[in-house]
């Protein structure tokens, strides 16, 4: 008889066993990235996982993860729902970060609690330098925008990535993994609507997109139409010589013409979008003569610098996309106090080594030692339950969230957002979410050494924390496109050594601190309500010496949370005037889905474009343009942003002038202030190649020399030399720029 319950067990148990193997044979796992898997490392990837079930229905989750079985219970993981009848399929996206999927990550299908199949996942690394996407059936197009570093002086090489119109996706924000998007011939005339609106959506993000169309090949343009509205049918030829006039230089064009798509419109033509641009190419880039010109190099290097495409790629500088400062500002939440552990270590300390202690000796005194048994535990127990009863609301009363948002405005109806919250549950282990459209997010947990993705997302709607251990505080990260902010109404100018003008709100928000950012300078403004104008005129510094950052070995919370919102105040900065405010007022991107007290600080940035003067001049401050390191020899340091230390040896330095985006007249660089003035200066002289020594204690202007001055990329180059031994500071050498308005 035995044996026969044996045998039961064992075919129960072979059944449960079964299971998961039979599942794996039923399941298809395909995994997918856009863009034909082009990823950069400062970008947002979506990851494609399609599931098939070819004979049974599946009801699990798909799960990414760092380990391979469900063994750990407390290994980290993004999970999905996923709901297949027999024979379907379904396609579950993961958005996150590209650089969280530097580690060795497995995607796992579970159902019931077992591990059905694991897949590990094997992605391509991301792509170094600038990365142009290519749609265009002819395999050589656009070859020439692949240019490296020595061609070029470029701080990061371009190289070119055909695709497929198919491979393009209609989510603006996964083109951030391109810098730029080539497109012309039959093939890019295939992208449907969705896509289309998808890239003129990343062109305001900051993308370049380049549109190339000869004679009758309306398809493209077209689809463009609203930004470049040129007539069709209109096609000509265009004289190359006369054409190319403005970016050949000393080179020859060559000779004849070239057919174009209408012959009343320049070879290049170029609009600002937003943080972007759009570079229309009057002629099919793989026509000829201009396609096989040996100088096709030189051109192209000449129309993005002239077009401001060269500044729109500079100004997209890396940036950490995990958004730490943003995620460690906001676990600082109002109105909740950690208490600090040295009371902990006084109450526990002071109950082992002097309250129970105390009771044992008067228990033993009356002759009831046996009772410290019981009655030690009770009070360690009294204690605990006091401690909760009394401490807990001294914590945190009502669950809470804090929220830190970066807005960058784009047009009065489109801005850019990146956003970090904390929530804090009192009294539950689970809640959701709601994550407002079009915003992606990522749940996150704070391991060991960084932050980890962990929880439970659904159809891109909200986001689930489970089995919470108490006081636990979760968070998540949002990055995407929201509408209808506003924007700020301008009107601002340089006149000699002042910026005046005016600004006026027209955002939904009002302000209770408000700056204009020039460089690192920053002109006061005070609050601003909605709707409210004030009017500017403020001096403007010649120069920013910067100041030796003082080493803190160990910070107060309140010196943290200081220097954290400066470090968020400042993100995205670039070589561009900007308004920049901070609000407390609600912006629910990402809400919890139950009662709690929610807390905002909104940086809400925009760009601002300085109009001409009376004289008809653009002024480009002091600090606004980017200077670098060109070249270093013998002993030099760095003792902080933007302060040098040079010993025997020189610094040169690269003044880039052509990021202003005007016709440049004149170029001053304020050499004669005193901390300059112990160095032997020099500066490059491109037409003759040499160095032109610069008097000691004069400023330098450049204006009637000035083109024979600058490098092919509208470069200065500065050198400052010193031969003793003792270490002299060096400030980084700010300029100011001065032209009249780019006419393209």
């Amino acid at each position: 008889m035995r044996w026969k319950w044996m045998l039961v067990l064992l075919m129960v148990w072979l059944s449960v066993a079964v299971q998961p193997a039979k599942a794996e044979g039923n399941i298809e796992v395909e995994v997918n990235v856009p863009l034909s898997g082009i990823l950069k490392y400062d970008s947002w990837m979506r990851l494609e996982v399609n599931v098939t079930s070819k004979e049974e229905a599946f009801n699990g989750f798909v799960e990414l993860s760092k380990g391979r079985s469900k063994k750990n219970a407390h290994q980290p993981a993004l999970r999905q729902p996923v709901v297949i009848e027999k024979g379907q399929s379904k396609r579950v996206y993961f958005d996150m970060p590209v650089q969280v999927m530097l580690d060795e990550w497995n995607v796992l299908l579970t159902q019931n609690g077992q591990l059905v199949q694991s897949e590990k996942l094997r992605l391509p690394y991301p792509k170094d330098g600038r990365i142009v996407g290519v749609v265009h059936e002819g395999g050589n197009a656009f070859h020439f925008l692949a240019i490296n570093q020595s061609q070029y002086n470029m701080s990061r090489p371009m190289s070119v990535q055909n695709l497929a119109p198919e491979m393009l996706p209609d989510q603006a924000w996964i083109y951030r993994n391109l810098d730029v998007l080539a497109l012309g011939g039959k093939e890019a005339s295939l992208l449907n609507d969705q896509q289309i609106i998808a890239i003129k959506e990343w062109v305001q993000m900051g993308g370049i997109v380049i549109l190339s169309a000869g004679p009758g090949q309306d398809g493209i343009i077209q689809k463009f139409a609203d930004i470049f509205p040129i007539a069709s049918g209109a096609g000509g030829s265009i004289d190359l010589a006369e054409g190319l006039r403005s970016y050949t230089g000393d080179k020859v064009a060559p000779s004849g013409s070239i057919p174009v798509y209408n012959k009343d419109v320049p070879l290049f033509v170029s609009k600002k979008a937003g943080k972007g641009m759009m570079l229309f190419v009057n002629y099919d880039v793989t026509a000829e003569p201009l396609a096989s010109w040996q100088h096709n190099l030189q051109l192209w290097q000449s129309v993005l610098q002239k077009h401001g495409a060269q500044d729109v790629l500079e100004q997209n500088n890396y940036m950490d996309q995990m958004t730490r400062p943003f995620l460690e500002l906001s676990r600082m939440i109002p109105d909740v106090q950690t208490p600090s552990p040295i009371w902990m270590v006084v109450l526990w300390g002071g109950y082992v080594f002097l309250i129970a202690p105390l009771t044992y000796f008067v228990l033993k005194r009356v002759g009831k030692g046996a009772w410290a048994w019981g009655v030690i535990p009770g009070f360690a127990i009294l204690i605990t339950v006091g401690i909760f009863a009394i401490g807990k609301p001294l914590v945190v009363k009502t669950s809470a969230s804090n929220a830190i948002s970066e807005i960058s405005i784009l047009d009065a109806h489109t801005a850019q957002t990146r956003t970090a919250a904390t929530f804090l549950t009192v009294d539950q282990d689970q809640f959701d979410v709601e994550v407002k459209a079009p915003i992606i997010a990522l749940p996150l947990t704070l391991g060991r050494n960084d932050y980890e993705p962990e929880g439970l997302a659904e159809r891109d709607q909200f986001l689930s924390y489970r089995n919470l251990p108490y006081l636990t505080p979760k968070q998540a990260l949002g990055y995407g496109i929201v509408r209808d902010i506003g924007e700020f109404e301008t009107d601002l100018k340089v006149n000699r050594d002042r910026l005046q003008g005016r600004v006026k709100n027209n955002t939904r928000f009002s302000y209770d601190n408000l700056f204009i950012e020039i460089g690192l300078q920053r002109i006061p403004i005070g609050s601003l309500k909605k709707g409210e104008e004030k009017q500017i005129d403020s001096l403007l510094e010649p120069l920013f010496m910067p100041r030796q950052e003082k080493q803190v070995e160990q910070e107060t919370i309140e010196e943290q949370y200081k220097r954290l919102k400066e470090v968020v105040l400042t993100y995205g900065q670039g070589n561009q005037v900007r308004i920049v405010g901070t609000s407390n007022e609600e912006l629910p991107l990402l809400t919890m889905r139950e009662p709690h007290r929610a807390h905002y600080w909104n940086v809400v940035n925009q760009a601002v474009f300085l109009q001409p003067n009376e004289q008809g001049l653009v002024t480009y401050p002091y600090g606004l343009l980017g200077v670098y390191v060109n070249e270093t020899v013998g002993e030099y340091d760095s003792s902080g942003p933007n302060l040098w230390q040079l010993g025997k040896g020189s610094i040169t330095f690269e003044l880039k002038a052509g990021n202003a985006k005007m016709e440049l007249e004149r170029l001053i660089v304020p050499l004669d202030h005193s901390s300059f003035r112990p160095f032997k200066i020099e500066y490059f002289h491109q037409k003759s190649g040499r160095w032109v020594p610069v008097e000691r204690a004069a400023r330098l202007v450049l204006d009637h020399d000035l083109q024979d001055v600058l490098t092919p990329q509208q470069s200065l180059l500065l050198r400052f030399s010193h031969n003793g031994t003792t270490r002299l500071s060096l400030p980084t050498p700010f300029f100011q720029a001065e032209g009249s308005e780019r006419k393209w």
